[in-house]
């Protein structure tokens, strides 16, 4: 497992300058973040007014503390992120906290993030391919060599050839 750890654990303030407090979103605030195992989350907070509960996934949607995997209540507690490819659930255990919007999900990837493919861009359209011609369909009829010849030129070896092909067996 200690491979699997980066070598470059990445410290986020949860809520960012926020901390953890009421009337932030912090859905959107995990969602634009790539949490990697072995990075830490920092909870700063006033501990007279929310703790940090570590829960699982049916207490962190219903808000029940009664049963959390560990608490926290210092006011600035530091949680490491030591399960590769796992979910971490928080809530705030004071009553009504979780349910006005004091809760968070953390979703983690055990590797680092690999540097994403270019965006494609809008270029036109790619040139089709020009439609078949009879010498695609009839090559020992029409040789390649006769594609480059002017149209009266085509003309005049088209007919030498079927006349070669269809009337000299018959004479």
């Amino acid at each position: 497992m200690a491979k699997l750890r980066s070598t470059t654990a990445v410290v986020y303030e949860v809520g960012d300058s926020w901390g953890w407090t009421f009337n932030y979103n912090y859905e959107q605030w995990a969602a634009s973040k790539h949490f990697q195992f072995g990075d830490v989350l920092i909870f700063n907070y006033d501990p007279k007014l929310h703790n940090v509960m570590q829960v699982n996934i049916n207490d962190y949607n219903s808000c029940t503390a009664s049963n959390p995997i560990a608490t926290f209540n210092s006011g600035s507690d530091s949680i490491s992120l030591d399960t590769p490819d796992g979910d971490y659930f928080f809530i705030s255990g004071i009553p009504g906290d979780c349910a006005s919007g004091l809760k968070l999900h953390i979703k983690v990837s055990q590797t680092a993030t690999t540097t994403p493919p270019p965006p494609t861009t809008m270029n036109t359209p790619a040139t089709p391919p020009p439609p078949p011609t009879l010498n695609d369909h009839y090559p020992y009829i029409f040789p390649a060599s006769s594609r480059n010849h002017s149209s009266a030129s085509n003309t005049a070896y088209s007919f030498n050839m079927l006349f070669a092909l269809f009337l000299l067996p018959m004479v």
